[in-house]
């Protein structure tokens, strides 16, 4: 595999689209300009609702880091200003009650909570915990948090009395015989609990309400996994989600739970049969609102939530959301925030997709109707309300997005900051939503990326692109990771598509894929070509076929189906559906295949791409993160072999210290580059771009 440096400043920097160009036309869209697009990444609105908080994210090729700013402002736009210099990663953009600013910032690796008092005073840090901080939460009068942390050592955990917290474990040599010079790793489960992150109370104080010497108390223990915690008014209660047994990445026992602060006793409320999360108290302290699976009859992923409310004096719930066929709280299968309640306790508000819109929405708890606060013209990427001042980042596909601020009751948003001047000089062309026929009479809609000055009816070389998930889905929201601008510029007709299996389009088309990986979505992808080529928008002797995780599943699956596409590329994917029960995390095949393992091994099997490994003749180029949990890159591997072994044009790329995302900045751009590279290769006769090596098959054939 030759790194081809010149071929890469070619292609990045020169390379010129397929339409004719003038002095007028705008300038190329490049890989490194938009792996250098700014984006907002966090929003955050002060308690008294006057002032507004951000995050700006970059990377710099150069240093090959993503830097974080942290920007302050007031929610009637007349003011801003930056108030962190370092460039160092900040996240879990927070307020603390009484008017202060914290943030996570990453020092050494070690993400811990600071806090700018904003009265002209230094930040300082808040915790010392020897490992990282994932995510924390301020009581009502801000003198604790709520912290996920690694459970850690003795010696390793923050000054703690760990007996007096019933901690006591006792030596580990000397209960589990366990030499300190042994080299050997034992497990006794496919988990490894004492790695998931614990809940723990951290005295903060303030500079009127000293910490008073307290120290950090454990409240939770392997294995339970916490995930979401929310304090009561009076700060005597916690609402926790938490997993009773499982890892971070299965959730599908997340059940919501009280914990009493002062005796740190746990009371689970959610019904344990299904998927629960994300709850918040009412102003009063009377109710919690929260996500909840809509039924039993299926795993988590493929039911839809309902938001519920649950009455704490007579522990009854009652459903405010029945009927309705939107994905709650994000866009995904599972709710990404929770609610937030109005000021005045009538209303809930929450984010929520339907088809390619992302919106805020509000419930009505009188008469539980559901209706929309914003009708944005692109997605919404991130959202906080606090006294009446909604903020939130609106995207859209041709532009990265902007930061806006209105009354939660006027629809008369201003802006406050935006990016989207960061891709003005590109002119970007906005994709086009289609509508297509899928299977059986399934509607796929996606969104057609066609290259400047061409129209729909210009036959053009084409790539498709499926998402992944597939419990997700492609709407109308600038993305940070896929380039789709940049191969439009370059020539290509580009259709990122919305087949069955993914969320915002109902129950049914939730579930079009259960236990039928790769199968009927398939058909529906395909039908959606076949549709594309009979516009005349895509040259059927001229396509290619990509994706990212389920994507990168579906694009071995098509290989493996058909040879209509002169080349694909495959990231992160899943190529032996038995296998991967085995390397990966089990529960994708668990959620939609019943008991993989028992009943429907057989079925596992036919449906894997694997099985199909002798008809594949498709030149792949095959991407993976060596540390991926969620997609073992044994699975990429195994691909690539069987490719080598059947004599097809191929090409193994594998990131070391990368997982399922692959981030890294220099990483990011040398995938995209090959990507790029590989269709200009195969699908325009690019010589210059990097194809394969010629294969050499263990046994000669005739192809």
């Amino acid at each position: 595999m030759h790194c081809r440096f010149a071929v890469y400043l070619l292609v990045l920097f020169a390379a010129s689209p397929l339409v004719g160009r003038t002095q007028d036309t705008p300038a190329a869209y490049s890989i490194a300009d938009f792996l250098q697009t700014a984006t907002f990444s966090a929003v955050a609105v002060a308690p008294d609702g006057a002032q507004v908080a951000w995050v700006r994210t970059s990377r710099d090729l150069d240093a090959d880091k993503r830097w974080n700013e942290l920007w302050l402002g007031d929610a009637n736009g007349t003011w801003a200003r930056r108030l962190t210099w370092s460039n160092e990663a900040v996240g879990g953009l927070a307020w603390r009650p009484d008017g202060a600013l914290s943030y996570l910032r990453d020092v050494d690796g070690k993400p811990q909570v600071w806090i700018n008092p904003l009265d002209g005073s230094e930040p300082r840090p808040v915790t010392t915990f020897a490992e990282k901080i994932q995510a924390y939460w301020w009581n009502p009068d801000g003198t604790w948090l709520a912290v996920l942390a690694p459970r850690g050592e003795d010696d390793d955990a923050p000054e703690t009395d760990q007996a007096a917290n019933g901690d006591d474990d006792g030596d580990d040599e000397k209960n589990t015989g366990k030499s300190e010079r042994a080299d050997w790793i034992v497990y006794d489960r496919l988990e490894q609990p004492k790695e998931y992150p614990q809940l723990w109370l951290v005295p903060a104080g303030t500079q009127s309400t000293p910490a008073n010497g307290d120290q950090p108390r454990r409240l939770s223990e392997p294995p339970f996994h916490v995930h979401h915690v929310h304090w009561s008014p009076d700060g005597g209660t916690l609402a926790v989600t938490y997993n009773p047994r499982f890892s971070s990445l299965v959730d599908e026992e997340q059940r919501v739970a009280l914990v009493d602060v002062a005796s740190s006793a746990w009371t689970d409320i959610s019904d344990p049969a299904r998927h629960a999360s994300l709850a918040a108290f009412s102003h009063d302290g009377r109710r919690l609102a929260f996500f909840t699976d809509r039924g039993e009859d299926l795993r988590a992923y493929l039911n839809l939530k309902d938001l519920v409310l649950y009455d704490l004096a007579t522990r009854t719930t009652v459903v405010l959301t029945p009927g309705h066929q939107l994905a709650l709280g994000g866009t995904g299968g599972v709710p990404d925030r929770a609610p937030v309640w109005s000021d005045d306790g009538k209303s809930l508000y929450l984010n929520a997709a339907r088809g390619t819109t992302h919106d805020l929405y509000r419930v009505t708890v009188g008469d539980r109707a559901l209706a929309p606060i914003t009708r944005l013209s692109g997605n919404l990427a991130g959202w906080s309300l606090r006294r009446g001042t909604l903020a939130y980042i609106e995207t859209e596909l041709h532009r990265p997005g902007s930061l806006m601020a209105r009354p939660i009751d006027r629809d008369r948003p201003r802006r406050l900051a935006t990016v989207d001047d960061e891709v003005a000089a590109f002119a970007l062309r906005p994709p086009q939503l289609l509508r297509l026929p899928g299977k059986d009479g399934v509607t796929v809609e996606g969104y057609l990326f066609l290259p400047p000055g061409t129209g729909e009816t210009d036959r053009l070389p084409g790539v498709i692109e499926m998402h992944g998930g597939p419990f997700s889905r492609y709407g109308n929201a600038w993305t940070a990771r896929y380039p789709w601008q940049v191969l439009s510029q370059q020539g290509f007709a580009v259709f990122i598509a919305n087949p069955r299996g993914g969320t915002a389009y109902g129950e049914a088309f939730l579930r079009g894929v259960y236990r039928n990986f790769g199968t009927d979505d398939y058909d529906d992808l395909m039908a959606a070509v076949d549709a594309l080529v009979a516009r005349g928008t895509l040259d059927p002797d001229r396509l290619g076929f990509t994706g990212y995780s389920y994507g990168g599943l579906m694009t071995n699956s098509v290989i493996s189906r058909t040879d209509r596409f002169k080349c694909a590329v495959s990231i992160a994917g899943i190529f032996n559906y038995t296998s991967a029960m085995g390397q990966s995390n089990p529960q994708l095949f668990i959620d939609s295949y019943r008991r993989p393992w028992a009943d429907d091994l057989q079925r596992l099997w036919e449906h894997s791409p694997a099985s199909r490994a002798a008809q594949i003749t498709t030149p792949t180029l095959v991407m993976h993160g060596l540390d991926d949990e969620p997609v073992d890159p044994r699975q990429s591997i195994e691909l690539f072999s069987y490719l080598q072994l059947g004599g097809v044009p191929s090409r193994l790329v594998l990131y070391p210290g990368e997982g399922h995302g692959i981030n890294k900045p220099s990483h990011m751009l040398d995938y995209l580059t090959r990507e790029l590279e590989w269709f200009r290769h195969y699908l325009l006769g690019d010589e210059t771009a990097a194809g394969a090596e010629p294969p050499l098959p263990v046994e000669p054939n005739e192809r």
